[in-house]
Parts: C-alpha cells; sequence; structure tokens
C-alpha cells in the first residue's frame, strides 16, 4: 500500500498513462510525460538541494507548477507555495519562518526571487534525460506548508502529512463518479488548500487538470464560456465564487451542461435563489459542501443532489470524513449532547504535524485530549463554534473568538491590529469584519492615531507594502477614543458604523458632469458605501476589492448595457479613465 502521494501516482500510473494529465492554453501532457518530467525535475532537485526539508514552489499558473508539486513529492521534500504578486516584505516573512532556500519557477521569474534571495531552479533549465522512478527518503508528515494569517502578529505556517491527504484523496475517489476522462478546472491558487484536492484528486482517479488564464478566474462570464467551450465537468471554488457565477449564469442564460460536480468551501454556504436556478438548469450536477479550516483540510462533506428546490437554506456541513472525528465540546472540554452547541474539535488521521517551527502554537492549538470513555486522542482545537444535529449531520455556527473569512481567506484580526500599531501615528487599532454589499463582507479598521501624520490614503499605502491585498481593509475610522465595557476592555460591539463621507485624498474632488459620469459615480458610491466619488477618484484605494470589481462590472452591463472588461478597470481604476476608454470606442453595447 502506498504511503505517500506520490508513490499512490506511481502504482496507478500505468492504468492511464497515454490519457492527457494536464491542459493548458491548447497544450497538454500525458500521465506518462507528466511522470517523466517529474521525475527529472525530481533528480534536479535532490543534486542542488539535498539537505533542503522544504522547497518552495511559484504559484504562477503553468503545465510546470504541476510538474513541479509532484517533482517535489518525488524527491522527499515538502513544497511551499509563493506568491509573486504578494509584497515582497509578505514573501521575505514566510522564507525566512521556513529557512527556505531554494524555489521552483520559470525562467521570467527567476531574477524576482533571486533577490529575495533564494535559489531559483528554473523549469527551463532541467535537463531532458530518461530517469526512472526512485523512491527518496520523504517526510510521511510533511508533504506541504501553507501560510495562514496569525494571532501573534506572524503568519503561520500548517504542515499537513502525506497520511492526512492520502485519506482526503482516496474518500474523494471513492465518493464521486470523477474518474478517466473527468475534466477538472484547477481553479484554486496553489496557497489554498483546496488546490491540493482539485490537481491530486484528479491524477489519481485518470481525469485531466484543466488550467486556465488567472485574470479569467475573476471574470465569471469568461470563466463560464471557458467551463462550457472546455466541457468541464468539476470545479472546486469558494462560496463566493459560487455566488457570482451564479449570477452571471442567469444574467446570460449559460448553463454549462458538462458540469457535473461542484464542490464548495471556506464559507457558509446559502442556497440562494440564484443557486437553486443555477442547478435547476444543469442536468445532473451535485453540489458538495465541504468544511474543514488549513490545519485538517476537508474533514467533514455533505452531498447535495436531486431537487435543488429542496435544498435547505443554510445547508449543515455534513458528516464526518472516514478516519476523523468530530467532538462538539464545552468550556471544560467535556462532549455535549446532540443539538447543544460548542466548540468543534476534530482528530483522526487528517491532523495536520503542527505549525513550522512554531512549537507554542502547536502545543496551543494541537493537544492531547481524554475523551468520555479515558481514551487520549490528538486533537485540533478549530475555534468554530456548532453542534450535531439529528441525523448525525453537524450544523456549523461561527466562530468563538473574533477569526473572519473574507473571500475565502483566513484572516485573525489581531496580526492586523498588531501591523497597524506599528505604523507611524497609530496608537491603538481594532479590525473587524462587517456586512457589505450584496452579502460580501468587508474588513473595517477603527484607529487611534496622530491625524498629522497618518489618514487613510497613507496608511492603506502603507499596508500595500507588506500585505497581500485581502488583508486591507476596506476602510480606516479614525476616532479619538474606543468605547469600553464596564471591564474596560473595548466594546467591539459599540464601535460606530463607518461614515459614509468621502475620505480625505490627496487628489481634490471633482465632481461628474455627463450623465455616464454620473451613473458610473452612483454605481461606486453604492458599491463602496461613500457618499460621493470624484472623476479621479480611484476604485480599489476607496475600498475596492477582486470581488466588488466583479459586482461593478456586472452591474454596468446589467444597469447601463455597457460592457467593460474587468481588467480595464484595473488598468483605469477611476470613472475619469473608464469614460475616455469608452469614448475611444471601446464600449460593446449588449
Amino acid at each position: 500500500m502506498p504511503h505517500s502521494i506520490h508513490q499512490l501516482f506511481e502504482h496507478l500510473l500505468s492504468q492511464w498513462s497515454d490519457l492527457p494529465a494536464v491542459e493548458h492554453n491548447n497544450h497538454s501532457i500525458t500521465y506518462l510525460e507528466l511522470n517523466q518530467r517529474a521525475n527529472q525535475l525530481a533528480f534536479e532537485i535532490q543534486q542542488k538541494a539535498p539537505e533542503s526539508v522544504i522547497i518552495g514552489i511559484s504559484t504562477t499558473r503553468s503545465i510546470d507548477m504541476v510538474i513541479a508539486m509532484l517533482a517535489i513529492l518525488k524527491s522527499g521534500k515538502a513544497y511551499l507555495p509563493l506568491n509573486p504578486t504578494y509584497p515582497n516584505a509578505r514573501l521575505l516573512e514566510l522564507i525566512d519562518n521556513a529557512e527556505l532556500e531554494f524555489i521552483l519557477c520559470d525562467y521570467s521569474e527567476e531574477q524576482f526571487f533571486n533577490k529575495l534571495e533564494l535559489n531559483a531552479v528554473t523549469y527551463q533549465s532541467v535537463k531532458n534525460q530518461e530517469i526512472a522512478n526512485h523512491s527518496f527518503p520523504f517526510f510521511e508528515e510533511r508533504a506541504y506548508v501553507l501560510y495562514t494569517s496569525g494571532s501573534t502578529g506572524k503568519p503561520k505556517g500548517v504542515c499537513l502529512g502525506h497520511a492526512a491527504l492520502l485519506n482526503l484523496i482516496q474518500w474523494q475517489s471513492t465518493n464521486s463518479n470523477a474518474g478517466i476522462g473527468t475534466r477538472t478546472l484547477q481553479f484554486a491558487p496553489l496557497t489554498f488548500d483546496a488546490s491540493f484536492e482539485d490537481i491530486f484528486s484528479t491524477l489519481i482517479t485518470g481525469g485531466t487538470i484543466v488550467l486556465i488564464e488567472e485574470q479569467w478566474l475573476i471574470e465569471p462570464e469568461k470563466l463560464l464560456r471557458f467551463i462550457d467551450q472546455q466541457k468541464i465537468n468539476r470545479i472546486f471554488l469558494p462560496f463566493v465564487a459560487l455566488q457570482f457565477l451564479t449570477d452571471t449564469a442567469i444574467a446570460q442564460n449559460i448553463y454549462p451542461q458538462s458540469l457535473q460536480y461542484v464542490m464548495t468551501a471556506g464559507e457558509q454556504l446559502k442556497i440562494t435563489p440564484q443557486l437553486v436556478s443555477f442547478f435547476s438548469k444543469l442536468s445532473n450536477a451535485v453540489l458538495f459542501n465541504q468544511y474543514g479550516p488549513t490545519e485538517t483540510h476537508v474533514c467533514t462533506c455533505l452531498r447535495l443532489d436531486g431537487d435543488p428546490q429542496q435544498w435547505p437554506a443554510l445547508p449543515s456541513i455534513g458528516i464526518p470524513l472516514p478516519n476523523t472525528q468530530i467532538h462538539i465540546v464545552d468550556e471544560e472540554a467535556k462532549e455535549v449532547d446532540h443539538g447543544v452547541v460548542g466548540e468543534l474539535w476534530v482528530s483522526g488521521v487528517c491532523l495536520a504535524n503542527g505549525y513550522l517551527n512554531n512549537p507554542s502554537m502547536t502545543h496551543e492549538k494541537f493537544v492531547d485530549w481524554t475523551d468520555a470513555k479515558g481514551q487520549i486522542q490528538r486533537i485540533y482545537k478549530t475555534g468554530d463554534l456548532a453542534k450535531y444535529l439529528p441525523d448525525g449531520n453537524i450544523e456549523f455556527l461561527g466562530r468563538k473568538d473574533d477569526q473572519v473569512k473574507i473571500a475565502g481567506h483566513r484572516i485573525e484580526p489581531a496580526e492586523l491590529e498588531l501591523i497597524l500599531t506599528n505604523q507611524t501615528g497609530v496608537s491603538q487599532a481594532v479590525v473587524l469584519a462587517q456586512d457589505h454589499n450584496n452579502g460580501l463582507k468587508r474588513l473595517v479598521a477603527y484607529l487611534i492615531a496622530n491625524p498629522q501624520q497618518v489618514n487613510q490614503e497613507s496608511i492603506r499605502m502603507a499596508l500595500k507594502k507588506i500585505l497581500p491585498d485581502y488583508m486591507i481593509p476596506a476602510v480606516f475610522v479614525f476616532l479619538d477614543e474606543f468605547p469600553k465595557t464596564s471591564s474596560g476592555k473595548v466594546d467591539r460591539k459599540a464601535l460606530p458604523k463607518p461614515d459614509r463621507r468621502r475620505p480625505v485624498l490627496s487628489q481634490l474632488y471633482k465632481a461628474p458632469q455627463t450623465t455616464l459620469e454620473k451613473n458610473i459615480a452612483t454605481l461606486w458610491s453604492d458599491l463602496l458605501q461613500w457618499d460621493t466619488i470624484g472623476l479621479n477618484d480611484h476604485f480599489f484605494e476607496l475600498g475596492g476589492s477582486s470581488l466588488l470589481a466583479i459586482n461593478c462590472i456586472a452591474r454596468l452591463r446589467n444597469e447601463y448595457q455597457i460592457t467593460i472588461p474587468i481588467t480595464t478597470l484595473y488598468q483605469y481604476p477611476t470613472i475619469d479613465g473608464l469614460v475616455n476608454w469608452l469614448k475611444h470606442g471601446h464600449q460593446k453595447n449588449e
């Protein structure tokens, strides 16, 4: 029986060696080619980095990226994804914590990673030679390292091992009809744990991984048409992306009949009317609601099939996967009866090994626990609230602490608060996630700061140098003091809602004049929650996000019959810029 992901891949290879394994931009490689090229790269890794335990991998999508994932595992190492679009300061933090020395990347990224003091092994430098499968020694407890937001102010690296991942993909292969010929769209970035599931659950069943251009992931109409044209059968995506996909499908009347399996995770699934309409128009599509923090990957799942009209509005997270146990416990660490709310703890083969080079946090979250039968089990404390339902399914009920999810990304407000208080002029900070537009959440930072040293624009620019975009608050509220509870703690519930008045910006306010300018300004005002928007105000510097950009493009089309590619909004993120772009004949009317 194989004891690692790569051994399982090699064990099954002969069954589909000549079938297409990965496709991208009209290019494809077979399973045999994938295995051979991964062997060549694994040999190169062993030659250049024999002592390294962890090897970095660029998240830039390509066939080589998939080869590199498999090669790192074959070389006996663990992979650590690094996103070259992140600020250098953030990447250096991860590199330093992981004690990383080598990264696999395209030759076009070599200089970038060299500047981060990493030894770049480029895909193009690997020798094309016949190399047989070779069993390099490997660490069973470490297949990959993924970083999440940390409450101590530093990101923490979750180390997941081969046993947990084998359990996951073997369950996946036996609980879906996906197999030889199934075409899976690779949606999640490598920094998300779902990327492992969609790639390797495909590679051990003889299916084909279909890669897509990065920018299409934030263009729902292009994504839908790609799914339809490429006959995609399976996709893994967060609920918020599924929401935009279904909204666009209805608006554009695009219902890819090839789609059979949709897996969603990362946030509370809501069965909206749009979701019901979308799945009702598909022939035999099944929706899977998966649950699991990065520290366990998927540990429960609910299957929704049949008539979508009968699906519950707020589905449960289902039942535990095989070899996984879910415990609902009270404040005294005792399991509660079914129907009683408690904290969700996880035990079993799915648990991560812990946090990389962070023993104190590992010992805090992964503990030995004595159950009611007197048996000692290693468990992970999720911090999630839940309860068992009478039918054995588990209902997710939110968090017991302040941790939030923004567009599928897990964020610890405490990390942001520490970073904010380290900025010049800021003495105190509180960060909340608040409901925003169309069911989305946004981060709001409340600051006590010196107005002579800091404002919304300056603090945003400072954060852009050290944090990825999804972690930067949409709004900054400046207060003289924070409301307090009777015990002297900050009363988070009493913090005021953000003022809609346009913030102080470097550019002067210039009012919209034409009907088109006024229409876009009205739309932006509603999306971004500011009372006025000037012609030269920057969409993203006023709190715009990739999800709000998708919403903006959809509403321009639906309300004003103006179709603008989402990339254009990134190129011309002001009303003046968009209007000028449209004046030069780029507009497409529907």
